[in-house]
């Protein structure tokens, strides 16, 4: 079923990526950056787990809203679990000591940091977790061998959910797995975590450029070749610096046929690569 989590962290990078990994094994997540502002929700809504950065923004340090949260009878209970960039010997002793219930370390294990969270709730509450990236590479190239349900994963970035929901509305009925993003931030956590076989992003998404996007994925290794097209109503593209991976533009009104087809092309480069 998941559990009502509520993270604590003043870096943005930091907080995308714990809430992302929370979110996809069923989680949901509050976010916020202030220890006093996680004390008053907590106050309001009583989580089931809290997951608390040590220092944070405000005039209140994780141990400070630990102190505040345990002094309130329904919320001594509730998990806390410390995250901290600093790993000095002694650490960890001293942040169970102050009554935290688990102390991880930055930067954090994609891989690990769902399961340790998910450690300290009842297993009614505990998330589906996410397979390892070599077992889901394996589980797709699998599928696609036999022609079974999924032809490839295709990760939709856009900030229009409307247009999210046209894409999905078009691939998934032909066998394709979509995923979406709403930043280019959010687009690279997702892509690093669970790779795509095809990128279709908008040329602007809120106040970024799917350029950004194609740079940042052609300079990560692991994530380079992965096909990429834009998906633009109006914008012209002319950009020298796209790399040797080709990049198609899918163009606005989107026809289900040629959508289609140009998926197949890409997806089928992964294929036969």
């Amino acid at each position: 079923m998941g559990a009502q989590i509520l993270l604590v962290e003043d870096n943005e990078h930091n907080l995308q990526l714990m809430t992302y990994l929370l979110a996809a094994q069923g989680h949901t997540v509050t976010a916020v950056s202030r220890g006093d502002t996680a004390v008053a929700l907590a106050r309001q809504e009583r989580p089931d787990l809290v997951v608390m950065d040590l220092q944070l923004l405000g005039p209140m340090d994780g141990y400070g809203a630990l102190r505040q949260l345990r002094a309130q009878p329904r919320l001594e209970a509730v998990p806390v679990v410390a995250v901290t960039a600093f790993a000095m010997v002694g650490d960890r002793d001293q942040a169970l000591a102050a009554g935290f219930t688990d102390h991880l370390t930055k930067p954090i294990d994609p891989q690990s940091f769902g399961a340790s969270i998910d450690a300290h709730l009842p297993a009614r509450l505990r998330g589906t977790p996410l397979a390892p990236r070599e077992h889901r590479a394996r589980v797709t190239a699998d599928q696609r061998r036999e022609n079974t349900a999924v032809k490839a994963s295709i990760l939709v970035v856009d900030d229009e959910r409307t247009n999210v929901s046209l894409m999905r509305s078009i691939l998934e009925p032909h066998g394709y797995r979509v995923t979406e993003a709403s930043t280019v931030d959010e687009a690279v956590l997702a892509a690093r975590i669970d790779p795509p076989d095809v990128v279709l992003s908008d040329v602007h998404i809120r106040n970024e450029l799917g350029f950004d996007l194609l740079r940042r994925l052609r300079a990560t290794p692991e994530l380079a070749s992965i096909p990429f097209a834009f998906t633009t109503a109006t914008a012209e593209l002319h950009d020298s610096d796209l790399g040797a991976v080709p990049v198609e533009v899918i163009r606005r009104p989107i026809e289900p046929d040629q959508l289609l087809a140009q998926v197949a092309v890409l997806a089928n480069h992964v294929r036969g690569s």
